[in-house]
């Protein structure tokens, strides 16, 4: 499944028209299966579909660890492709619990992921505050930045048409970048991949290409990643968010400028 594909358009350069064929992201839908009753369809870019699955599983609640999840794979969709549907197999006891979320209403859109569909109060409900966590120096951070990029081979080809996130160890190591036209994606895609690699997320940073909004650290929480950074500025929901979970959260991550918006005692000066 490509990544992006390459399309004619027309290029105005201080006046001058070109014709030249530009890379674009490509976005399709990914229906996400439980136990063999449709839940979402997220708008995604193709690639790590079953960590894409498992992040996902985990950051609604579907599932509390990988352990819960019994198997995953791809099914046929309607022409008979193994490529959009995927199914996921949790453990029966899961489903039977009333506290867990029901299927989605909506389709989930790249650019906004939950929003809308819950409200602040509900979530901190069924999220548990962070309490702990690691401890980062505010100079790994900046050094986790410029690793990222260097990673960011899908935002380079198409000239800034996808988004990362990376999860890093306590000493700013990159552990996994992933990308996604969708923010909420790549978050589930890292996550997704700590999950089945036996990588424990209480001791890792999540980075963030672009802004932070409250979804973003609802799925940290959940993931139980203390630390959340972001190349751009976070939302007052999200501050919201993180502030009442006991999440760390910085923005504004530029070069050796950051703003540190909550407990800033994980960041170390």
């Amino acid at each position: 499944m490509e990544q992006y594909i390459e399309l004619p358009a027309l290029h105005l350069k201080n006046g001058a028209k070109t014709s030249e064929d530009v890379p674009l992201v490509v976005e399709e839908p990914l229906e996400i299966r439980i136990n063999g009753l449709p839940y979402a369809v997220v708008m995604r870019t193709p690639g790590h579909e079953m960590e894409l699955a498992a992040g996902f599983c985990l950051t609604e609640g579907i599932a509390d660890s990988f352990a819960d999840i019994l198997s995953m794979g791809f099914c046929p969709d309607e022409t008979g492709e193994l490529k959009n549907v995927v199914q996921v197999i949790v453990k029966n006891s899961l489903r039977e619990d009333e506290h867990r979320p029901g299927p989605r209403a909506l389709t989930s859109r790249s650019s906004c992921g939950l929003c809308g569909v819950r409200m602040l109060d509900d979530l901190g409900r069924r999220l548990s505050r962070l309490e702990g966590g690691l401890e980062i120096k505010a100079e790994d951070l900046v050094r986790m930045q410029y690793e990222m990029l260097k990673m960011q081979d899908l935002f380079r080809t198409t000239r800034g048409g996808a988004h990362a996130v990376a999860l890093a160890d306590a000493g700013g190591e990159v552990m996994v970048v992933r990308e996604d036209l969708g923010r909420h994606n790549a978050m589930d895609k890292v996550i997704g991949h700590a999950m089945m690699n036996g990588i424990d997320c209480r001791r890792c940073v999540a980075l963030i290409s672009g802004r932070i909004s409250f979804e973003m650290v609802q799925k940290a929480v959940r993931a139980r990643i203390a630390v959340v950074a972001a190349i751009s500025a976070a939302t007052s929901l999200a501050v919201n968010l993180a502030d009442r979970m006991g999440c760390t959260l910085v923005g504004r991550l530029r070069d050796r400028d950051m703003v540190i918006y909550t407990h800033p005692f994980r960041i170390l000066m």
